[in-house]
C-alpha cells in the first residue's frame, strides 16, 4: 500500500525551493557573481465564477514558482487546488511544468503542468492568474483551461480524451500575489 502524499503549506515550499537552490548554487565555484531569478504566483480564497446564471463559487489555493538558477537549469515548484462550491467537482495538480510571466500582462502569470478531476485522469492545463489589486478587491483574476486547445498546446502527452474544462473567475475573497524576487548570491 502506498503512503499518503504528504501537503506541505506554501511558504514552506517556497523557503524549501529557495534554500535547495541556494545551497546548490554556492557550491559552484563561478556562483559567487551569480543569482538567482525566481517569478511565479501565490495566493487562494474564494472565487465567483463569470458567466450566465445563479452566482458560482470555488474555492482555490495555487502556488507555482519558477527560479532560473545560476547553471541555467530552471527548477518548477508548485501546487493548484480548485474546488467548486456544493458540488463535487475538483481540480488537482499532479505536475506544474513551468510558471512565467503572461506576455500582455506585467501582473500575470502563465503556470503549466498537468491535473487531475475528481482524483481521475491525467489532463494537461493552463492557468492565467493576475494579480490586479488588494486582497479582497475583486480584482485579482484566475483563468482555468484542461485540456482545452490552449491546454494542449506543447503537452506531451495530450490528451485525447473528451473531458475539457474551462472557467474564468474574480478573486472576491483572498488574494494573489505576484513572486518576484532576485537573489544575488554575494561577491
Amino acid at each position: 500500500m502506498a503512503a499518503p502524499p504528504v501537503s506541505l503549506p506554501r511558504r514552506s515550499v517556497l523557503a524549501a525551493g529557495v534554500v535547495a537552490a541556494v545551497a546548490a548554487a554556492v557550491g559552484r565555484p563561478d556562483a559567487s557573481a551569480r543569482a538567482i531569478f525566481q517569478r511565479g504566483m501565490s495566493g487562494g480564497g474564494l472565487a465567483q465564477v463569470e458567466g450566465e446564471g445563479p452566482p458560482q463559487l470555488a474555492n482555490f489555493g495555487l502556488f507555482a514558482s519558477a527560479m532560473q538558477l545560476p547553471d541555467g537549469n530552471t527548477l518548477v515548484l508548485g501546487q493548484i487546488q480548485w474546488i467548486e462550491v456544493g458540488s463535487d467537482f475538483r481540480l488537482q495538480s499532479t505536475q506544474v511544468l513551468s510558471c512565467v510571466p503572461t506576455q500582455d500582462r506585467p501582473d500575470g502569470a502563465e503556470v503549466r503542468g498537468r491535473m487531475s478531476a475528481n482524483g481521475e485522469g491525467d489532463y494537461p492545463f493552463v492557468i492565467r492568474a493576475m494579480d490586479s489589486g488588494l486582497p479582497g478587491s475583486g480584482l485579482d483574476r484566475v483563468e482555468i483551461g484542461v485540456n482545452t486547445d490552449a491546454a494542449r498546446q506543447g503537452a506531451d502527452p495530450p490528451s485525447d480524451d473528451g473531458f475539457a474544462y474551462e472557467v474564468a473567475a474574480a478573486v472576491v475573497a483572498g488574494d494573489l500575489q505576484w513572486i518576484v524576487a532576485d537573489i544575488d548570491l554575494g561577491s
